[in-house]
């Protein structure tokens, strides 16, 4: 069942929010397949799915870590529409499947923190070079939000 470790798949960011993933990966050395897990793992417990428009970066799925695999399992088998059935993670179309819904929630993810956590920040394209709190802010958000039940 460990399709994440036993193969390479490639993950997408967005091409819409590649600054802020390259700024944060430039500026407090967060590696993109990281803030693309909080990203995901945020849009999961919300419930956000967003389709994204453009891909971007890619990255593979050998740079997560067990807890991290451990943590996207969990974020799939709880989609309402594609995690139920535990018998698909066996299935290799339903990895494509997967992938794409953990790319929908990491858009979905970086649409919430653009809107509660960035927004004053974000010109639409950009975020703001001379803040310097962006980690201290994310941190607060995640920390805020960990009192409701994850999922």
């Amino acid at each position: 069942m460990d399709f994440l470790g036993d193969k390479q798949i490639i993950m997408y960011t967005s091409k819409k929010y590649e600054h802020i993933y390259t700024f944060f990966s430039n500026t407090y050395d967060m590696k993109y397949h990281s803030l693309f897990l909080i990203c995901a793992a945020i849009g999961a417990k919300s419930g956000k799915l967003s389709p994204v428009v453009e891909r971007s970066r890619e990255f593979r799925s050998n740079y997560f870590s067990l807890d991290e695999r451990n943590l996207i399992y969990t974020l799939i088998l709880n989609d309402e529409n594609k995690g139920k059935d535990l018998e698909r993670f066996n299935d290799s179309e339903f990895h494509a499947e997967a992938r794409k819904v953990l790319e929908n929630y990491a858009e979905g993810g970086m649409e919430i923190l653009i809107e509660e956590v960035f927004r004053e920040k974000w010109d639409g394209n950009r975020l703001d070079v001379k803040y310097k709190n962006y980690q201290v802010d994310l941190m607060s958000y995640i920390l805020a939000t960990l009192k409701d039940v994850p999922f």
